[in-house]
């Protein structure tokens, strides 16, 4: 048995995408629309993006701690609030899920303003949404 490297190459891939029902959601959507979270699995690029935002938030919050070594901490984190980092209490997977829901959701489009809130506020949901999202890149694109 071997890899058919020619069919491989010449064959067109789409995205998978999946509608997570989210009707914990529904009184944020229009009372005739369904409680949908349409995502879609990440491409190699986007992937790493998503375990960067670990190195990254982590760099960043040195880096502010380092500048504002002599500021009180609550100070400290008024300015990585400001700058939209974490706090170092983060979690890693955290942080990692935040930029995979990110880069992942197709409707509604999310940004790291919403990623956090949702994490904050629903963290099942979040885990769902995210878990999907990590099914999705794991299965890779659609061959047609």
């Amino acid at each position: 048995m071997s890899f058919d490297i020619n069919k491989f190459e010449t064959t067109t891939f789409k995205e998978r995408t999946f509608d997570v029902k989210v009707p914990e959601l529904k009184d944020f959507y229009a009372e005739d629309e369904k409680a949908i979270w349409q995502v879609r699995g990440l491409t190699g690029e986007e992937l790493a993006i998503v375990n960067e935002a670990i190195s990254t938030n982590q760099n960043l919050s040195a880096l502010v701690s380092a500048i504002t070594s002599k500021v009180t901490e609550e100070k400290i984190q008024a300015i990585k609030e400001a700058m939209g980092l974490p706090s170092d209490s983060v979690p890693t997977d955290i942080v990692r899920r935040i930029s995979m829901l990110v880069q992942g959701s197709t409707n509604p489009e999310c940004s790291q303003e919403l990623a956090v809130k949702i994490a904050r506020v629903h963290p099942t949901i979040f885990f769902k949404i995210t878990n999907k999202i990590i099914e999705l890149t794991g299965i890779g694109q659609l061959g047609e």
